[in-house]
This record gives structure tokens, C-alpha cells and sequence, in this order.
């Protein structure tokens, strides 16, 4: 007879029958516990592995971090060194009672401008500095004659504020005009006119800018020929600019060699 066996029929023969019933029942809650432990395990081993799931990013938005991020400033960033740009500028004399003629002028302002550097500093409130040719082509309204010319300007520009841009301008310039024979202001067709002036660029579309200017100028001949009066004026020019962007890469196509030997070899 086992040991089991003895247990039991001492058990019976005192006549308790709860020892008997925890022995069957002690298999039973060892098995729970057993369970439990089982699933407690399988259970942290799932929690552990979906933290660690979310936490890794998916491989393109990996890819993504690696990439530079788009420029705020879209709209105002230049892909080229140049930029053009048209003005319509509107003039008129500032009157004494040494200079009373009412000179208007009427005045077409095509730019070529030449961006010369950048200015990364955040306390600086500047942005930009650039060269700008600009041509003159127009007309006195009053008393009349022909102007034609070309200005040099140094344009500094300031901080973007959302889509618009505050600039500072100034320079010089030479004009041949026939505004000499009409007013006394002025004597010769030869004249220079310094100016110095500032305006807003605000920009509609990435490139592309609508520009609102004030300067003023004095006109007058250096003392080429006396007398040399001239006059000052006041100008206000509206217009726009634009930014191109170089070809891309792609759209520039294969490039072909005009080497004679690299045609016949079949060499790039």
C-alpha cells in the first residue's frame, strides 16, 4: 500500500473527511496558479512588444526626418542670383519760389537686380543686400520733354513679415533728356539725379511680388553748364518683381558633346 493510501484510511478511520478533500483539491489550485502565471507572462510579453511597436516610426516617415526642411520663407527665397522687376514711377517738384515750373514726370522703370549676399544673423534687421540697374524711359507731363536714362541703387532689405518685405534703397544716376529746353530749372540735356528712397514688396505667389516704392531725388548737371539751378522731387513707383527659378536637372535633358572624336567614339 502507497503512502497516499495509508493517509487516507487513517483519514477515514478518524472519520474527517476534510484532509481528503483538500488533498484533491490542492492539484487543482496548484494547476490556477500554474494558469495564471502563464498567462500573466504571455500578457506582459504582448504589453512589452506593442510599446515598442508604436515607438518605432515607420521607415518613410524615417526617411522624412533625414530630409532638410521646406524653407519658411518660400516665397521669398531667390534660386537664382538675379531677379527682374518693372516699375511705373510718378514724379513731381517740390516748388519754391525759385523753382516754379511744376515739373511732372512720367516715368517707365525696368530693374535688373543682383542679389550680393545674405544676411543670417537674427539680431540684424536686415535680410539681403542687393544691386539694382535700372533703366528710365518716360516723359515730362509737364512743361514737357523726353527723359531717358539709367540709375544705380544699393537695396538693402529687411526681415519678412509674413509675405511682405520692407526694403531701403539708395544711389545715383545719369539722364539724357529735353526737359532743359521747357524749364529754367534745368540747363543741358545731360543730368544726374541722386535718390534715396523706401518701399514694400509683397508677395502673391511664391517668386513673385507686387512692389510699392516712395523716394526722393534731386536732377540737376554737376555744374556742366551753368546756371545750374536744379531741382528735388518727390517720387512714388508701383510695380512688381519677379524671382526666377534655374531649370532643374531633369528638365535640362542629356547634354551632347560637340567633340568630334567623343561623337564617332560614342563617348559622353
Amino acid at each position: 500500500m502507497s503512502v497516499f493510501g495509508r493517509i487516507r484510511d487513517h483519514s477515514l478511520f478518524k472519520g474527517d473527511k476534510k484532509p481528503a478533500a483538500a488533498c484533491t483539491a490542492q492539484p487543482a489550485r496548484e494547476g490556477s496558479a500554474l494558469l495564471g502565471a502563464l498567462f500573466s507572462l504571455i500578457g506582459l510579453f504582448c504589453c512589452g512588444r506593442l510599446p515598442a511597436q508604436e515607438s518605432a516610426p515607420p521607415r518613410g516617415a524615417a526617411a522624412q526626418t533625414l530630409q532638410p526642411s521646406p524653407d519658411r520663407n518660400q516665397f521669398w527665397t531667390p534660386r537664382s542670383r538675379f531677379n527682374f522687376g518693372l516699375q511705373v514711377a510718378y514724379a513731381m517738384e517740390n516748388n519754391d519760389r525759385f523753382r516754379n515750373s511744376h515739373i511732372n514726370l512720367l516715368y517707365a522703370q525696368p530693374q535688373l537686380g543682383i542679389v550680393v549676399t545674405d544676411f543670417h544673423a537674427r539680431r540684424l534687421p536686415l535680410s539681403r543686400f542687393e544691386i539694382i540697374n535700372e533703366g528710365v524711359l518716360g516723359n515730362s507731363i509737364h512743361p514737357g520733354g523726353r527723359l531717358t536714362g539709367y540709375v544705380l541703387l544699393f537695396r538693402f532689405d529687411g526681415k519678412p513679415w509674413g509675405r511682405t518685405i520692407p526694403f531701403f534703397d539708395m544711389g545715383a544716376g545719369v539722364l539724357n533728356t529735353t526737359l532743359n529746353l521747357k524749364a529754367p530749372e534745368l540747363s543741358g540735356s545731360t543730368q544726374f539725379n541722386p535718390q534715396a528712397g523706401l518701399g514694400i514688396q509683397y508677395f502673391f505667389k511664391p517668386h513673385w511680388a507686387f512692389v510699392l516704392e516712395y523716394r526722393y531725388l534731386h536732377m540737376s548737371n554737376n555744374n556742366i553748364q551753368e546756371p545750374n539751378l536744379g531741382f528735388n522731387a518727390s517720387m512714388f513707383s508701383l510695380g512688381f518683381r519677379w524671382l526666377p527659378r534655374p531649370r532643374s536637372a531633369a528638365s535640362r535633358g542629356p547634354r551632347h558633346s560637340h567633340n568630334l572624336v567623343h561623337r564617332v567614339t560614342g563617348a559622353s
